[in-house]
């Protein structure tokens, strides 16, 4: 069956979105359904993208605004469905002539694939989803052009692409599913036991690792290190199995353990992924995000407001208990999850960097505007689709 047929088989599922929490969906489903089938991962970009246009014309009542969400939607689908039908064909192409070449390019596909399958459930927020799969885009071209290069060091270019596999699984399946959350449960009740917040946790992480013996905060840091850094928070919550170092910056003890051809490319796409992996793991025991979910549906049919409202009024409680960068960090992994459905167009760089780069510090939140609707939730349409 092509990606029409499927998603016209499970069309009954886009009229309703499925709510989400905890890690289970509406569809009965707790933990994240890998798709593989191309045509159902295209089915599924197709399913959201009518969903979502669908809710930005009712939700949006601004025409400027909308046309701009709804061209954001458009490309996701677009930009999805060009990736795939790329690396499909790299894949086929180096597959006829064998070789170390078609062991690359089919590891290659493979973490598209499973990127994808990151973007389309992990990320509810179609902007922020956007920006994910052009990180992955880039990163594809990279790999891509590497091992077409005639003198293309092939054998590293094999490790690489297999290792990049190997970990965009990891990211993918355990940041919403259910039985890996549960194993980041104990943790995350004994940093709330301790009184240990969110920077320090980072900062424990970073001085163990060897960062930081010259007064560096995590902000001075470069992108390949801060990976580390939360990757190492994954690992001890017993969340994922990560290498705490994937590639070195070459400053890592040690040393390199590969010579990265990509990485430039590589490191800004999972700085995203184990960034907001790592905030999950700290709140998995703590009620600000139940708080925040709360308080933005009691404003949604407010249809656009300033954070600076929320913080200063509905989730007072939150931001006491917690501390304002803790609440200011939770905002930006809740935006990536989007539970509420935050949706909002050329600012949601400040709140996501504010995770992955500087846990420590609160940005001017006050003139960002957003407007609230519950977005499809891409996990429980992958379980409609794959059955």
């Amino acid at each position: 069956m092509d990606s029409e047929g499927v998603a016209a088989k499970v069309a009954d599922e886009t009229t309703k979105p499925a709510s989400q929490e905890d890690g289970e969906s509406k569809a009965g489903m707790t933990d994240l359904l890998m798709l593989t089938d191309k045509s159902q991962l295209q089915a599924l970009a197709m399913l959201l993208r009518n969903n979502e246009e669908l809710m930005m014309s009712q939700a949006i009542k601004s025409e400027t605004e909308r046309v701009e969400y709804l061209k954001t939607v458009s490309d996701c689908y677009t930009r999805t469905m060009k990736l795939l039908d790329d690396s499909m064909a790299a894949r086929i192409t180096y597959e006829r002539s064998g070789g170390t070449r078609s062991l690359v390019a089919r590891d290659m596909d493979d973490y598209v694939v499973y990127g994808l399958n990151a973007c389309l459930q992990n990320v509810r927020n179609c902007c922020v989803r956007l920006d994910a799969i052009d990180k992955l885009r880039a990163h594809y071209d990279a790999l891509a052009d590497a091992v077409a290069e005639p003198a293309a060091n092939v054998e590293g270019l094999a490790a690489e692409a297999s290792e990049y596999k190997a970990a965009m699984w990891q990211y993918c399946y355990n940041q919403r599913s259910a039985s890996a959350r549960a194993h980041s449960r104990a943790y995350s009740q004994a940093l709330k036991l301790e009184g240990i917040d969110f920077a320090e946790l980072v900062r424990r992480h970073q001085l163990r690792l060897g960062y930081g013996s010259k007064g560096e905060e995590f902000e001075d840091l470069d992108d390949t290190q801060k990976l580390e850094v939360y990757n190492s928070i994954i690992v001890e919550s017993g969340r994922a199995g990560l290498p705490v170092r994937m590639f070195s910056s070459g400053r890592s003890a040690g040393g390199p353990k590969i010579a990265a051809t990509t990485w430039a490319q590589a490191v800004s796409v999972f700085i995203m992924a184990a960034g907001n992996l790592a905030w999950d793991v700290f709140t998995t025991e703590h009620e600000v995000e139940a708080i925040l979910k709360g308080s933005l549906n009691l404003l949604a049919g407010l249809g656009g407001f300033a954070v600076e409202a929320v913080v200063g009024a509905a989730v007072t409680k939150a931001v006491a208990n917690v501390g304002a960068g803790v609440f200011a960090c939770s905002l930006a992994g809740f935006v990536v999850g989007a539970i509420a459905g935050l949706i909002f167009i050329g600012v949601s760089g400040l709140l996501i960097n504010l995770i992955i780069g500087s846990p420590r510090k609160v940005p001017d939140m006050s003139k960002l505007m957003f407007h609230t609707a519950v977005m499809p939730d891409g996990m429980a349409l992958a379980y409609a689709v794959s059955h």
